[in-house]
């Protein structure tokens, strides 16, 4: 019994999320420059997804349909990232 219980938290020790963010949380995490450029973005039809945060760096995504952008912490658009969500990762 406890092996399988210590087996399956195993499973989900590389699934780094507690909790879910809301988009305001999200919101409040990007910088000014990044605003700007979301701004932008939004215009087109993207939605901001969340924003990846190390110590150095934030990095927002956003998606329009199946199409990813990610902003730096400069307001810098790469329309072409390589980024693979884990919705979309082979298993």
């Amino acid at each position: 019994m406890q092996a399988s219980t210590l087996g399956s938290s195993f499973a989900d020790f590389n699934d780094r999320r507690v909790t879910q963010p809301n988009l305001e949380q999200h919101w409040h995490r990007l910088s000014t420059a990044q605003r700007f450029a979301f701004y932008t973005l939004a215009k087109l039809g993207y939605q901001l997804l969340f924003v990846r945060q190390s110590q150095n760096e934030k990095t927002a995504v956003a998606r329009q349909d199946d199409r990813l952008v990610t902003i730096d912490d400069e307001g810098d658009i790469d329309f072409n990232p390589s980024l693979v969500l884990r919705e979309n990762r082979a298993t």
